[in-house]
């Protein structure tokens, strides 16, 4: 695997981190797809509108520019998880509980393209059990990507490799 070139990219939740991982890859000029739980009444990308809308309203500011939230597309989990096929890099930023990650890996393992590089950005949970949650033929893209916050600021990442984790997926995202 070459240098990784990020066309598009996801990020699943749209919480504190994952909604600043999103402008974070905006300010790059790269689009992003926001992806949350449908909210339960109104729109259902009503969750990842709110935090598009905080990301507005946050100090210090996570976007270079209020224009770069036009790269960021608000997505839910149950109507366009097919806009993952089109994704080079896909960043899961949940809550830190294995059983909603395992459930998430699996719901959108149909939906990762063959060559896309997918990350976690959990901070306490064992990647290795996290990469045993996903088939077989991801496990060797798949690795931690811990961002520290907020993510513009601090001009650090922390890449984690799996024991499947091949290594030219982590020479692809240096």
């Amino acid at each position: 695997m070459n240098k990784l070139i990020v066309k598009k990219a996801a990020v699943l939740g749209a919480g504190v981190m994952g909604a600043q991982i999103a402008a974070h890859l905006a300010n790059a000029n790269v689009p992003v797809v926001l992806f949350d739980l449908p909210a339960k009444e109104g729109d259902k990308n009503g969750v990842v509108k709110k935090a598009l809308d905080g990301l507005k309203k946050l100090d210090p500011a996570p976007l270079s520019s209020k224009s770069k939230l036009k790269f960021i597309d608000a997505a839910n989990y149950e109507e366009h998880l097919a806009q993952l096929a089109d994704c080079d890099l896909i960043v899961e930023a949940i809550a830190e509980r294995m059983d909603w990650k395992n459930d998430l890996y699996a719901k959108i393992a149909p939906h990762i393209a063959p060559n896309a590089v997918v990350a976690s950005n959990t901070s306490g949970l064992s990647m290795n059990l996290l990469a045993q949650g996903l088939p077989a033929d991801i496990r060797p893209r798949f690795c931690g990507i811990h961002f520290f916050n907020p993510p513009r600021y601090m001009h650090l990442v922390e890449i984690i490799a799996t024991e499947q984790t091949n290594p030219a997926t982590l020479d692809a995202l240096e």
